[in-house]
């Protein structure tokens, strides 16, 4: 299957259960995400991802940097642990 195609089959896929404009670097976003969320290094990130400059991991995760610092300020905050 050629790019175009795999680009074709995701967004046909994505319409159909209701996502809008789905493609591929999507799943680079939300993999990357889930990661950093599960508290993988950036290192091992990187390395699994096959990028070498932070610069691409901070692109990729900043999507969901938002949603990733609010779920840590709940986990952490000093009244939620009394």
């Amino acid at each position: 299957m050629t790019g175009s195609g795999v680009f074709q089959m995701l967004q046909r896929r994505g319409e159909a259960i209701g996502i809008k404009g789905l493609h591929p670097h999507m799943m680079r976003h939300t993999w990357a995400h889930l990661m950093k969320a599960a508290n993988m290094s950036d290192d091992e990130i990187m390395k699994n991802a096959g990028w070498r400059s932070p610069q691409m991991l901070a692109r990729y995760a900043a999507s969901t940097a938002s949603e990733r610092a609010r779920d840590s300020a709940r986990r952490l905050a000093p009244g939620d642990r009394l």
